[in-house]
């Protein structure tokens, strides 16, 4: 074998002399020494900074990102490694979470997010954490661990999850935060005069300061305060105005504007103060729900991830049948903007709507079926949620006027005649309004944000004195009232799951009765009384029919229709015809119009290049 292996070799020449040796020992060492400089070189060298690289992610139908209406707060999240996207998706009944791994074609369901909004990473990637129904905050394990609840007790558009190990959220009055193993919720800042929201928090890097938006009285739809606190909890100051903020590690505050615009400012995280000035970034950020919610993440090693505006010139006005068959309101009628809360007038003739144009909102009147389409609001402040009086004549509606608050009720003509007047002196935040049939009452319900938020008051006409009529430490919504003005229906959240009552009107503590057994909210009444109509916990259209004799009772209920796929809202999302055979609903537009969800990878790289520290 030894030779074979001698033959197999190539030939060596034969050096001549006593100096080749070490002549070639000097070049091997060259050689070598060589090499190690180009290591040591490349070692030491910058690494060369990697090229911006931007997409829209695609989903199959039935992994769709859900309209933009279909959930409250913000619809992803992305890890901290950029790697994995959650999002709200479809789910039964509505909306779940699905994850999405930027190198797979599909997304796989989160088992236990059903009904979740507002996702949100922990810090090692391994969990989600997430809002449902405005009250609940969860935690959800991507390794299939069962998902728990965190708290019962928050009133939260969105969380976020510190390294600090703390997860924070809104409650009622203020900020807040707990242990994510649970605990007591630790208050962080409490409402003080004038203020009347705050979403949106962002822990900064080791937990020692957090931002967050902050509304107050007077400020409309338009860009509200962008905050900044030190943690331990210290007195929180205003950095700049805008609907929704971020942190980069790069040493910028990310803030998006009311017209979809994302900025740059260079920020001190440990002095929390802005060190530069703005700079624009990205315009066309998809800012929805009058500038209240925006799609927007970003990862620790600088992927960005966001949703365009295309979802905000599409919804449109259906009736559907019992059965649920579907039929424009008025097929050449395009509202050109986001309509947002409807009412149909008691002799049939006029819809009124909220719509949003250019980040604020207005009251418009639809004369039925094919007449115009009027706006009878106007002014610096936004007007939302209409309702009726019993006459047609008038459109009651929220509006947000300096020094009255944003809840506050006005009337105005519904020919756009004339001016506003104020329903009451009050200075609570209102949600909803229904007056009586006879006008002797105006039913009122609190705002669920505000302090004490949530309960049900009376006004008797010529009064000035609000009466409590559900109020409790539960949230009560949707108030309606009985055609004949004996039962007042509501839903409550009192179970830890909302669901529909019914009470004696105005006597409403002498009696209860549960109507819902798997979930409810926002009742109406059909006009003969004997029939109450609701949504329940799967989002199918629900009617029940109620005794005639004159105790209350419940009687068959039974499913009419699915409305997973119309525009739910705070307010109700739906009414019904004269002679309650139609249901009128709002739903988005075509799918190509949702916008898209854009992911731009190294994206630091353009922050640091267009906004220099």
């Amino acid at each position: 074998s030894t030779v074979s292996m001698e033959a197999a070799a190539a030939p060596v020449p034969r050096l001549a002399g006593r100096q080749r040796p070490a002549v070639a020992v000097m070049a091997l060492g060259a050689i070598a020494a060589v090499a190690t400089a180009a290591a040591l070189w490349g070692w030491l060298r910058p690494a060369r900074a990697q090229p911006l690289t931007q997409f829209s992610l695609a989903f199959p139908a039935t992994q769709a990102l859900q309209p933009v209406s279909a959930s409250g707060g913000g619809r992803i999240a992305i890890s901290p490694d950029g790697r994995r996207i959650v999002y709200a998706g479809p789910g039964e009944g509505g909306a779940r979470l699905w994850l999405r791994q930027l190198d797979q074609l599909t997304a796989t369901p989160i088992s236990g997010t059903e009904g979740a909004t507002s996702p949100f990473f922990s810090p090692d990637g391994a969990r989600i954490g997430f809002i449902k129904s405005g009250n609940l905050v969860r935690i959800a394990s991507l390794e299939g661990a069962p998902t728990v609840t965190l708290t019962d007790k928050a009133n939260s558009t969105a969380g976020d999850w510190g390294s600090d190990g703390y997860v924070y959220f809104e409650m009622d009055s203020g900020m807040a935060r707990m242990r994510p193993t649970g605990g007591a919720i630790e208050p962080l800042y409490t409402f003080t005069e004038n203020v009347v929201g705050t979403e949106w928090p962002n822990v900064l890097p080791g937990g020692k300061g957090m931002i967050f938006r902050m509304r107050h009285a007077g400020q409309g739809a338009a860009d509200w305060d962008i905050m900044a606190m030190g943690l331990p909890p210290g007195a929180p100051h205003v950095l700049t105005r805008g609907v929704f903020a971020r942190y980069s590690p790069t040493g910028h505050l990310l803030v998006v504007t009311s017209d979809g615009k994302l900025i740059a400012i260079p920020f001190d995280p440990k002095k929390l103060v802005l060190t530069g000035s703005p700079v624009a970034l990205i315009e066309g950020i998809g800012v929805r729900t009058g500038g209240f919610n925006v799609d927007l993440a970003l990862s620790s090693n600088g992927t960005l991830l966001y949703t365009t505006g295309g979802a905000l010139v599409s919804r449109r006005a259906f009736w559907v049948s019992r059965e649920g068959v579907e039929t424009p309101v008025d097929p050449a009628w395009d509202p050109q903007g986001i309509l947002d809360g409807l009412a149909l007038s008691p002799d049939g003739k006029g819809l009124a709507v909220g719509l949003v144009r250019a980040g604020r909102e207005d009251i418009w009147v639809k004369q039925l079926p094919t007449g115009p389409f009027s706006r009878i609001t106007f002014g610096d402040t936004s007007a939302v949620r209409p309702a009726w009086s019993p006459d047609s004549r008038d459109v009651l509606y929220f509006s947000d006027r300096a020094g009255a608050g944003v809840g506050s009720p006005y009337a105005h003509r519904a020919d756009g005649t004339g001016t506003s007047r104020a329903l009451t002196a009050s200075k609570l935040d209102f949600g909803q309004i229904v007056p009586s049939r006879d006008g002797r009452w105006l039913i009122l319900r609190t705002s669920a944000s505000g302090v004490g938020g949530g309960d049900i008051l009376g006004l008797r006409a010529g009064d000035t004195t609000l009466v409590p009529l559900v109020a409790s430490n539960a949230s009560e919504m949707f108030p309606a009232l009985s055609p004949d003005g004996k039962w007042l229906a509501y839903a409550s959240n009192e179970s830890g799951t909302f669901e529909v009552y019914v009470r004696p009107f105005p006597e409403t503590a002498t009696a209860r009765w549960q109507v819902s057994t798997a979930g409810g909210s926002e009742p109406i009444w059909a006009g003969n009384g004997h029939e109450l109509f609701y949504i329940n916990g799967k989002a199918q259209m629900m009617s029940a029919q109620i005794g005639r004799g004159a105790a209350f009772s419940v009687g068959e209920q039974h499913s009419l229709f699915s409305t997973a796929p119309y525009v739910r809202g705070g307010s109700h999302s739906y009414a019904v015809s004269a002679d309650d055979r139609r249901f009128l609903l709002v739903r988005e537009g075509d799918a190509t119009l949702q916008g898209e969800l854009v992911v731009a990878e190294n994206w630091f790289q353009v922050l640091k290049a267009k906004a220099p520290k």
